[in-house]
């Protein structure tokens, strides 16, 4: 077994490496281009003997399944069986699957190596990696640096936590190419695991989040920093000076700290922004990248999240044409403050993305400013706070339509006690909350779906939560 678990390897045969073995891909997931899905096809190329295993049915995991078709794989789905665990030779374990998991504890027990699609790319893959992570901002940062080098006529690869496992692209990706990684904090659990960082390491921020599933902002910190906690010196990480949390995690870093600030001028090598310019300053030179009005994206979050891809895409060594560029025609990604279309006269944007308060507050605060809005929010808990949200909704929001969930109660709660007297229609799901929000919203007005919370219970995921609100938009036109 330790062939299959080795550091590196010059020129990677898959074939030559997994032909035969049994491999157990535990938790396929929704998503065709997933990571359950994505190894399947790996290891099936490979010729390894591949078992399939989730808690979810077939009808459940059908959108994953229909791009498995014709893949030679033994599907054990609605269940897991421990003799599937015990005969495995690799289990690659699916980012959503805790690691606490009764059936890995098992393999572990018994010496069984226990991967992700993460680590198996990490591993084997010859192009140098831009790993980005933080609790807000990682997609849009990740999908902007992809878009700079791209500019500057880089072959480039985007995938990880935007529903793309790179292992559907490990075997074409060359020495000469790039590649940009969206890494959570379950990928990177198991990247610290095999103590790996990217070589170019950004984050964002650290917010609350996630407190259902760790045990306090420490340990969700310290699952964040395996992003730059196994650099070599000569490595880059990126990290927000505004952040109370990534200013102390950096203490971790063992290469080159570059910092970013909307605020003020960080110390050290830094982009930060200064009377309305984008500047950079390192290696004893400062210079101005752009004009932060040629950013495209809207609020002070999306800046922060500019300023983290232009110093990744510096340490990359895109050139500024290449940045300005990109920062021109750059338009944000699907479900994040996505516009859905003007119906009525009443504009309706998706911020389903938007699962914690604070992710709520900065999309009020970019899209409300100049006129109050109609809001849905609302959905499962994750052991968040809503005092600040709710302190904030008098100011931005005329009416919160809220959808069900522990969350809705928790945020009701606190506007109650802040004595608010902001409307709030209850819906009781998504049909039932846009129909609402076209009765309080007046031409010329918006309305924003920004939950504030998780989706599950309801909907799917966000995703799917983000698809209903468009498609109950589009029933009233």
């Amino acid at each position: 077994m330790t062939s299959m678990i080795r550091t590196a390897q010059k020129k990677f045969s898959p074939r030559k490496e997994f032909r035969g073995r049994r491999v157990l891909i535990f938790g396929l997931g929704l998503y065709p281009q997933g990571s359950g899905a994505a190894a399947a096809r790996f290891f099936v190329r490979a010729g390894a003997k591949v078992t399939v295993t989730d808690l979810k049915t077939k009808k459940e995991l059908l959108p994953a399944l229909r791009r498995l078709r014709g893949i030679k794989a033994t599907y054990i789905l609605g269940r897991h069986r421990l003799e599937d665990v015990e005969r495995a030779d690799l289990i690659v374990k699916n980012p959503g699957v805790p690691a606490n998991s009764p059936y890995l504890l098992r393999a572990r027990a018994k010496g069984i190596p226990i991967t992700s699609d993460t680590a198996l790319f990490f591993r084997y893959c010859p192009a140098p990696i831009i790993g980005v992570t933080g609790t807000r901002g990682k997609s849009t940062t990740s999908a902007l640096i992809a878009e700079t080098l791209k500019a500057d006529r880089r072959r480039t690869w985007l995938g990880g936590n935007i529903k793309i496992s790179p292992l559907d692209f490990l075997e074409k990706a060359r020495a000469g190419d790039w590649v940009v990684l969206e890494l959570s904090s379950w990928m990177l659990e198991s990247l610290d695991l095999e103590r790996r960082s990217p070589r170019i390491a950004v984050f964002t921020n650290l917010l609350r989040d996630h407190l259902n599933t760790y045990k306090n902002m420490n340990d969700y910190g310290r699952a964040k920093s395996a992003i730059f906690r196994h650099q070599d010196r000569g490595d880059t990480a990126v990290l927000s000076w505004d952040n109370p949390w990534t200013r102390r995690l950096a203490r971790r870093a063992p290469g080159r700290r570059v910092w970013t600030s909307i605020k003020s001028r960080p110390p050290g090598d830094a982009v930060y922004l200064d009377a309305g310019k984008i500047v950079e300053v390192g290696g004893g030179r400062r210079q101005t990248i752009a004009s932060a009005a040629s950013v495209t994206l809207k609020g002070e979050h999306n800046l922060e999240n500019v300023l983290c891809a232009v110093a990744a895409a510096r340490a990359a060594g895109a050139p500024l044409s290449a940045i300005q560029q990109a920062l021109r025609g750059f338009r944000g990604l699907p479900d994040r403050e996505e516009p859905v279309g003007v119906f009525g006269g009443v504009r309706f944007v998706n911020d389903t993305t938007a699962t914690t308060p604070d992710a709520t507050i900065a999309a009020l605060r970019a899209l409300g400013k100049d006129q109050k809005l109609v809001l849905i929010a609302g959905g499962r808990d994750k052991e968040l706070l809503f005092d600040e949200l709710a302190r904030e909704l008098p100011r931005f929001v005329k009416v919160l339509v809220t959808l069900p969930g522990s969350a809705t109660e928790k945020l009701v709660s606190s506007i109650r006690r802040a004595k608010s007297k902001l409307p709030i229609y209850r819906a009781a799901d998504m049909r039932s909350a846009v129909r609402a929000s076209r009765d309080y919203a007046k031409p010329g007005e918006l309305v924003l779906l920004s939950p504030g919370a998780a989706s599950f219970g309801l909907f799917i995921n966000e995703f799917d939560r983000g698809e209903q609100f468009k498609k109950e938009v589009g029933r009233g036109k």
